[in-house]
């Protein structure tokens, strides 16, 4: 089937409808759309400003947990901020938090977070989710959010669970596609390095999106395929094994363009003392939170994260005895005062905008792979881009290290493809590391 362009606005309305992976009849409106409008339609805009001050409204007490550090940087540090920006936006509302959970010491947290009081508890990394859905079967009065799973109230069968626990994500695999282009764009050894946490769909999707972007803008440069090595540390927060896995792909691969998954800025610290004291340039990125500052002659671009307006919905919910079960998954242009994408010119690529962003853009990016940048960034608000396509591939079907084709000609990803253990289970063409079974 020949996928049309279309935009989002016309695609919500039902005019067209484009082929999707995973055999679902009626394309990115059932399941990839299912997932991402929820987003849509349950999530309000919230600014700074907002704050609900109608006479039904009660303060809301929330408790959150989170793998790694609520200081400096960060996933951890990312999610405490959204905390803030929350307790703000309902008069009288506040929060209690633990840092550095082990996923099975969830159980203990929530239990702690419960004896203090919390009305809601918003459980901060994919390995809490068992615990989080337990919890919330045995406390029928409290409410619970998961992050960055699939279990809810709201999810399908074999996947729901009790109706006062829902699941949320702030996803990055299309700022992590833009990444790649900028990496593809200013690479001199044709090899690009990837510092893996945990071998989870969420993590191997950001992996092919980072290597699909490079290869679509190093080919166009080279005429050749990129190369791309993973080293996986089996941990979200470990920076003495970020440091060593990202020397390792320095050294032992020659890439010079390093992205990751760690909840450290240490993968950029090191490509700045590549870049500035070893006499070798190597860039990294921003993660979740901006890093510019750890490495500032290294620092190419990233994926930043806001949580706060998604936190803020859950906290209305509570506040306003007007919970759902909901699973929203945000992406480019969500959560924004202007959800369309705008002109080249009038983008606000590398600057806060919605629950997730761009960092700033390095002035080493060549100017044409910017404006690509912006216009891919721009087109995938309104789904008239999805890099998990054969558009994403320079037209090419997106084919496993085996030479599987995994999404054909006509065909794109849908959020159940990006999210499954049993589709995003391969790594793409160019990644020569074996993937993990």
């Amino acid at each position: 089937m020949k996928k049309e362009n279309v935009s989002r606005r016309r695609f919500l309305s039902g005019v067209s409808r484009a082929a999707t992976v995973g055999g679902l009849a009626a394309g990115l409106a059932v399941g990839g759309v299912a997932g991402y409008l929820a987003g849509q339609s349950a999530a309000p805009i919230v600014t700074r400003t907002q704050t609900v001050t109608t006479e039904r409204v009660r303060a809301v007490k929330a408790g959150y947990f989170y793998p790694g550090p609520a200081k400096d940087y960060g996933w951890s540090y990312a999610h405490d901020v959204g905390r803030k920006f929350a307790d703000s936006a309902i008069p009288g509302s506040s929060s209690a938090y633990i840092e550095f959970v082990p996923d099975p010491e969830a159980s203990s947290a929530i239990k702690s977070l419960l004896e203090q009081g919390a009305d809601l508890v918003i459980a901060c990394s994919f390995g809490y989710m068992e615990a989080m859905a337990e919890a919330a079967r045995r406390n029928p009065d409290k409410y619970f959010v998961h992050i960055s799973g699939y279990m809810s109230g709201a999810a399908p069968e074999p996947y729901r669970t009790t109706p006062n626990m829902s699941a949320a994500f702030a996803e990055f695999y299309q700022l992590y596609y833009l990444n790649g282009l900028a990496a593809g764009a200013v690479t001199q050894t044709g090899v690009v390095g990837y510092v893996g946490a945990f071998p989870i769909p969420e993590v191997v999707r950001h992996i092919n999106a980072f290597v699909l972007g490079a290869n679509v803008a190093y080919k166009r440069r080279t005429g050749k395929n990129i190369k791309a090595h993973v080293v996986w540390i089996n941990s979200w927060v470990d920076p003495p094994k970020a440091r060593e896995a990202a020397i390792a792909l320095i050294e032992d691969t020659n890439a010079d363009v390093l992205g990751y998954t760690e909840d450290t800025p240490t993968v950029l610290q090191v490509a700045e003392e590549y870049t500035t004291q070893k006499g070798r340039r190597v860039w990294s990125f921003s993660h979740y939170s901006d890093m510019t500052s750890f490495g500032p002659n290294a620092h190419l671009t990233g994926q930043i994260v806001n949580w706060g307006p998604l936190y803020a919905y859950f906290y209305r919910k509570v506040a306003t005895n007007s919970w759902e079960p909901v699973d929203i998954w945000t992406r480019l242009g969500d959560m924004t005062p202007w959800r369309w994408r705008r002109p080249v010119e009038q983008s606000l690529a590398g600057k806060p905008e919605g629950t997730v962003y761009l960092a700033p853009l390095h002035p080493a990016i060549p100017a044409e792979t910017v404006r690509e940048i912006v216009q891919r960034y721009e087109e995938m608000k309104e789904l008239i881009f999805e890099p998990f396509s054969p558009e994403g591939n320079l037209g090419e079907p997106i084919r496993d290290q085996d030479g599987k084709v995994r999404i054909g000609i006509g065909q794109r990803a849908d959020r159940e493809f990006l999210w499954g253990d049993k589709t995003m289970n391969f790594f793409v063409e160019y990644i020569e590391s074996p993937f993990p079974r």
